[in-house]
């Protein structure tokens, strides 16, 4: 990298920030939340079981990403990663999905519990061995329910610090409901120094709070949703197989928004091909990393044929789930690994964007054979439209809180200075 430094100009900034969703964007949203709730609605009374379990996959893949947005900027600051903080709000704008997240956490563990969990309701019997002093549904509910909100609490507060030194000058851009969101987020303003002092020395004690607050709580929420699926399944790098597939999915996001934004607001100054160099370095390090914890966690259940915990890949790597867990593999790690392998690939914008779809595509079908395989007792694959509806809907609610945020704030920091451009790459 440069050693001089980049100060992103007030005007340029400001000029990504919209004011108001469009019309066509606003439409489509409601569309798709709306064919999305018509999929539910009208499988949950004849199959209630295949309803909620397309639910609770896009669930766990929808907050993972949105969550690892805002670990995101937390990360960057802990380790002063100063590379990506050009990319910074264009993932802490992924947080914005988390009250909806908590929502629909709170209407699963309510409605769907007994739709899903083996352990509780009309499941019938089960394999393996169920902790019921542990799983048991009142505790599953208030213990989820409560990390979830400390979780989420936590990490909205990050995302105030991180969003303060800016509100003044947004505020100014804006209108109704988002002047007075903004003007709330900057209250109390003490002078552009100190608060952009303020803001840093708080960030950076903040932030490893909020990685370790992620890490652990995460951990517990992935073994009551997924891994209790599976009776007498056991696996001690399961929350960090689960938050990592996040992490991935949000770097895959962030990679095919700042390819979009870049060229809708011309922001080559700021993220050149260098700069998306080192996104699609950081890809590919963590398809590997995640590709990893899979390959330890099924390597060492395969050569210790440990029956316990053979259960979750026997639901998966035979019979008619086979072909699909392979598909997995190849949209996580097979095709990524490959495309990003070079150089000049990871340069150019739109082939990052490209590779980052596909692995999208594979961790939503990743999420999705996490929970399906455990939950469906009726015959072949279900995987038709109401899958696909139902998902179209969580892509709709993802999208239109995605521009509640981007519409409201700029998609890059105005009081903080960014490396300056690089000119060669490592």
């Amino acid at each position: 990298m440069s050693s001089d430094t980049y100060k992103v100009t007030p005007e340029k900034a400001l000029s990504t920030v919209p004011g108001k969703i469009s019309g066509r964007t606003l439409l489509a949203c409601w569309i798709a939340i709306a064919i999305g709730a018509v999929g539910f609605f009208w499988t949950a009374g004849s199959h209630p079981t295949r309803a909620w379990q397309v639910i609770w996959s896009n669930f766990l893949f929808w907050t993972s990403l949105a969550e690892a947005g805002v670990i995101f900027g937390a990360v960057l600051h802990t380790a002063k990663g100063h590379w990506g903080k050009r990319f910074r709000r264009i993932a802490e704008g992924m947080g914005a999905f988390l009250p909806a997240s908590l929502v629909l956490l709170v209407l699963m563990l309510l409605f769907g519990a007994t739709h899903i969990f083996p352990w509780i309701g009309p499941m019938g019997p089960h394999r393996g061995h169920v902790n019921h002093t542990w799983l048991t549904r009142s505790g599953v509910f208030w213990r989820n329910t409560i990390l979830a909100l400390v979780l989420y609490v936590a990490s909205f507060a990050f995302l105030r610090m991180s969003l303060r030194p800016d509100a003044p000058m947004v505020a100014e851009r804006l209108t109704g409901w988002r002047r007075g969101l903004v003007k709330w987020i900057g209250r109390h303003w003490r002078g552009d120094e100190a608060e952009v002092e303020h803001a840093t020395s708080n960030l950076a004690r903040f932030g490893p709070i909020l990685i370790l607050l992620w890490a652990v709580i995460f951990t517990l929420m992935a073994i009551d949703l997924i891994m209790s699926l599976v009776p007498g399944f056991i696996s001690i790098i399961w929350g960090a197989y689960f938050f990592v597939g996040g992490w991935l999915s949000m770097l895959a996001l962030t990679a095919v928004l700042a390819n979009r934004y870049h060229r809708r607001y011309d922001l080559s100054d700021a993220w050149g091909k260098w700069e998306f160099h080192d996104l699609g370095k950081l890809m590919f390090a963590f398809t590997i990393f995640w590709t990893y914890f899979w390959w330890s966690q099924f390597l060492v259940i395969w050569y210790g044929n440990l029956s316990r915990e053979t259960i979750y890949f026997e639901q998966r790597v035979a019979g008619h789930w086979y072909g699909l867990y392979a598909v997995q593999m190849v949209l996580c790690f097979a095709l990524p690994f490959v495309l990003l392998l070079g150089r000049k690939p990871k340069m150019r914008s739109g082939w990052l964007a490209f590779v980052g779809c596909i692995t999208l595509l594979g961790f939503w079908l990743e999420r999705f054979l996490e929970v399906v395989p455990a939950t469906w007792h009726g015959t072949g694959i279900p995987l038709g439209w109401t899958e696909l509806a139902i998902s179209v809907g969580f892509i709709g609610l993802f999208g239109l809180c995605y521009s509640l945020f981007s519409s409201t704030f700029p998609k890059l920091p105005i009081r903080e200075t960014l490396p300056g451009r690089a000119h060669h790459g490592p």
